[in-house]
């Protein structure tokens, strides 16, 4: 049975410790893309943007799905590659401007096309394919980086240090979102406070100090990884999860649509980054005792949510947001922190893009969720989601134990 190592116990004050540089900038860098989540967030800032263009379910889901998958399904065809630079953080800094222009080019369709719904769409779709498209080439060397710069016993510290800080500055930025979107082209300039945070976290993470190590020109063996079943578990887990997430963009839709709070999407953004934050306290240090615990309990929550959403009356359905925060929390760092330590140095490339490019395929779910959505009605979107995440649940628990 695989062990992975325990991550060291922390307190906040010991996560927030930016004195060395490498962990100062990439916990920075989080809380700028903190921000630059909050501002384009895929489940509520850009779901409600596509609802209220009046775009068909299935467009809707396709969103937020372009953002995970378009991150995601490359890695595994540039592992290979990456695997061979000396330092991945150049790779890191040549895609940054590649991404942030079409972070403007969203922004910039928003304030020439207001009054061309067709144009709007298409120039912000072109827009979110070409951030989605150089994400997926950056993200490999990213988490290379953080493997490389971050001992393990330190890395749950790291998100949690990013999560806690950039959680709160997305919960104070969800009141501005709700001030914003009561002014004239409220989500152009959503989508410029966007581009601004994220051009800034992307530069300051490129300064990343990277040891510079032998070029690897051994052939990199993508199937290794799934020749261990420790990893075919996980990646079981990571495919259920992605099926699960559904229906993640339709709670905002389903407030847009059914229950006509448009206005309050703002709010909803501020209960979920409040969530989140505080959520990942607890994640943090449950996540001492092995990342399993947290993913099992962020299972637990994500099959809750659909029942709340179909439970609660109209006036307390930002509750459905904080338990989203909460949830997604816990997923976001079990998922990572479980992968990164269940990886051997040797097979680090090839794991982690194997293990995304294949969980990225299934971000498209949304799409089935919006079709689904569009044709059965919101209950059933809700209760096959329920079904998913209660099947990760039990697969969760055979995952091997961390320690």
């Amino acid at each position: 049975m695989w062990k992975g190592p325990r991550e060291g116990k922390s307190s906040i004050l010991t996560i927030l410790d930016l004195r060395e540089r490498n962990y100062r900038l990439a916990v920075v860098n989080g809380w700028l893309v903190w921000l630059g989540d909050t501002f384009l967030n895929p489940n509520i800032v850009l779901s409600g943007f596509a609802a209220k263009l009046g775009a068909p379910g299935a467009l809707i889901g396709l969103l937020p799905a372009l953002l995970q998958a378009g991150g995601m399904i490359p890695q595994a065809f540039l592992a290979p590659w990456v695997a061979r630079l000396p330092k991945k953080i150049v790779l890191y800094r040549r895609v940054a401007a590649l991404r942030l222009s079409g972070v403007v080019l969203m922004a910039l369709s928003a304030f020439l096309f207001g009054q061309n719904p067709t144009l709007l769409l298409a120039g912000f779709l072109l827009g979110l394919l070409l951030n989605a498209l150089f994400t997926g080439v950056s993200s490999l060397p990213f988490w290379e980086v953080v493997a490389k710069t971050t001992p393990p016993e330190k890395r749950a510290a790291l998100f949690s240090a990013r999560n806690l800080v950039g959680g709160l500055l997305a919960f104070l930025a969800g009141f501005l979102v709700r001030e914003v979107l009561a002014l004239p082209l409220p989500y152009a300039l959503l989508f410029a406070l966007g581009a601004l945070a994220f051009g800034l976290g992307w530069y300051l993470f490129g300064l990343t100090d990277e040891p510079e190590e032998a070029p690897n020109e051994t052939r990199l063996d993508l199937k290794a990884p799934l020749r261990r079943s420790e990893f075919r578990r996980y990646l079981r887990v990571r495919l259920l999860l992605g099926l699960a997430g559904m229906a993640e963009p339709f709670y905002a839709v389903y407030a847009v649509r059914v229950l006509g709070k448009r206005e309050e999407l703002g709010l909803y953004l501020a209960f979920y980054a409040l969530a989140f934050t505080l959520s990942n306290l607890l994640w943090a240090r449950l996540a001492e005792r092995g990342s399993k615990r947290v993913l099992l309990a962020g299972a637990f929550l994500g099959l809750l949510a659909p029942f709340l959403a179909m439970a609660l009356p109209s006036g307390a359905f930002g509750l459905v947001f904080l338990l989203q925060g909460a949830y997604l929390a816990a997923l976001g760092l079990a998922t990572t922190t479980y992968l990164l330590n269940l990886a051997p140095p040797e097979e680090r490339s090839a794991s982690i893009g194997l293990a995304n490019s294949i969980s990225g395929l299934f971000a498209f779910s949304t799409v089935l969720g919006g079709y689904l959505s569009d044709r059965l009605g919101f209950p059933a979107l809700f209760l096959l989601a329920a079904l998913f995440y209660a099947l990760a649940l039990y697969a969760g628990r055979k995952l091997p134990e961390e320690g």
